[in-house]
């Protein structure tokens, strides 16, 4: 079984509603200003729109470990986030990618959203800790 106290990707694939995308870029810098204030177990959280729809966007974010997950859906900054962005979306799914507990992945389908776990099968981890 894999290591759940590592790193891995965790995916939102979000469409916008037509007309609605700088009200929700708007809420979205907030809910980042927010994550990078609160959440040292987020090693990487980026936000991109796709290159070939102007209405899609991609989360994408990098926990150091399935607690930073749990941690992340028990932030009330995110609870307010995902309840403000409500009527400007048309879609939202989720995709992970790695080592995640059972938990965690059970904790985040029962928020209602479409959810993926691509689980590992091969790869590694580089050790990027300072060397002394």
């Amino acid at each position: 079984m894999a290591d759940c106290g590592t790193p891995f990707v965790f995916l939102a694939r979000i469409t916008v509603k037509e007309g609605m995308v700088n009200e929700y870029l708007s809420i979205a810098a907030e809910a980042d200003k927010s994550v990078e204030k609160t959440e040292e177990g987020m090693l990487f959280h980026n936000f991109d729109a796709d290159p070939d729809d102007a209405l899609g966007f991609v989360w994408t974010e990098v926990y150091s470990d399935s607690e930073a997950l749990l941690f992340h859906l028990n932030n009330a900054d995110l609870g307010a986030y995902l309840e403000a962005v409500s009527p400007y979306l048309d879609g939202f799914t989720i995709e992970l990618y790695g080592a995640v507990s059972e938990e965690a992945v059970a904790a985040l389908r029962a928020t209602g959203n479409s959810v993926t776990h691509y689980a590992n099968v091969l790869g590694y981890i580089r050790d990027l800790s300072p060397q002394g």
